[in-house]
């Protein structure tokens, strides 16, 4: 006998099996084809808890990226500065 899945159970397994299928995809272009699909759910993510009414998450993924962008920046910083 199969186990009862809801609607909501079935589209995070599908979301999970499409981004399992799109890092192995992409896989081959390296980190920066992992990169790539790692920014694409990341939008969607965003984009899925805007439209269920909480824009918060597009804030917290800018920060994120900001942050991220502020500690390479300073890397690259001490690297020229050696």
């Amino acid at each position: 006998m199969s186990e009862v899945v809801t609607p909501e159970e079935r589209r995070y397994a599908n979301r999970v099996r499409h981004l399992q299928a799109r890092q192995a995809a992409n896989a081959a272009r390296g980190p920066k084809g992992v990169a790539a699909v790692w920014w694409d759910h990341a939008r969607a993510v965003a984009t899925r808890a805007e439209r269920a009414g909480d824009p918060e998450l597009w804030d917290h993924l800018a920060r994120t990226l900001e942050n991220w962008c502020y500690q390479v920046e300073q890397r690259d910083q001490q690297d020229h500065a050696q």
